[in-house]
């Protein structure tokens, strides 16, 4: 009698190259998926940090204008003298440029401006009257201009009586060395200051205070019912690919000019107390 031994074995089915190559597409995929998400998800997180940062520099900036000019007041010059209340000027030409969407429609016209006034500082006794000053220049020195339209808020304070020549023509005549200015902020490419009086904006005149240029001036008992106050900035980024095209100025205020959704405003309305000091 044979008797057969039947020996079952396991049937052991290997992986083809296809099912492989379509594993490890499969895979992939997955893995570009993820990673298109996860860039997408950084570009957004830095775009998020350089708002913020933008937002916070421009608050900080806004905040320390409001409170500055809020303060003003007016001189009360005697007979035969002068005490200059509030200035303004576009002195500086080349840092002007408009803002362009699409190519050709003009959004905004940026300025940097230069500002003056004075205040009452009954702190600082016996010379108790502040002369306070903002304006934007290049990033490295406060006495030389944004040439670009991109530079930084500088501010300048000094005290002294408020018929003391000195008060004033240390701006107007001789600018303060650059260790006397103070950086507020960076990356600013509008500064635009508007006095108000009874309504009316103080428009630009030829003055001589104390020589002759073209500013709004206002001086003895005139002080305006409020100031309007324009900051633009932009971010980081964006100064520093305008900077790329640096030595040729055409070309980083074309970048600037185009690029609107970069600028962050800060608008300020800021009403002046007129009683008497």
């Amino acid at each position: 009698m044979n008797l057969h031994r039947q020996i079952f074995r396991p049937s052991v089915r290997a992986v083809t190259v296809l099912e492989l190559l379509v594993a490890v597409s499969l895979i992939s995929f997955i893995i570009l998926a993820l990673y298109q998400m996860f860039d997408r998800t950084q570009t957004q997180m830095r775009k998020a940090v350089r708002e913020v940062d933008k937002f916070e520099t421009g608050r900080a900036a806004a905040h320390l204008i409001q409170r500055d000019v809020s303060q003003m007041a007016a001189g009360h010059s005697a007979a035969g003298m002068l005490a200059v209340n509030f200035y303004t000027s576009t002195n500086w030409s080349a840092g002007s440029f408009a803002m362009i969407n699409n190519g050709t429609n003009v959004v905004q016209q940026n300025l940097l401006q230069d500002l003056y006034f004075i205040s009452l500082d009954p702190a600082a006794t016996p010379f108790n009257w502040m002369g306070v000053s903002y304006r934007v220049a290049d990033p490295n020195d406060p006495t030389q201009p944004a040439a670009y339209g991109l530079g930084t808020l500088w501010r300048w304070t000094t005290n002294a009586n408020r018929f003391d020549q000195s008060l004033q023509n240390r701006l107007f005549l001789q600018l303060p060395p650059p260790a006397y200015w103070q950086r507020v902020a960076d990356n600013v490419i509008h500064f635009r200051v508007t006095a108000v009086t009874s309504g009316v904006p103080v428009m630009a005149t030829n003055v001589a205070v104390p020589t002759a240029t073209w500013a709004a001036v206002l001086t003895n008992h005139a002080l305006p019912s409020y100031v309007e106050v324009e900051l633009g900035f932009v971010d980081n980024r964006t100064a520093e690919r305008a900077r790329v095209y640096l030595p040729n100025i055409n070309l980083a205020k074309t970048y600037l000019a185009t690029n609107v959704d970069a600028v962050h405003m800060f608008h300020l309305h800021v009403p002046i107390r007129t009683g008497l000091q």
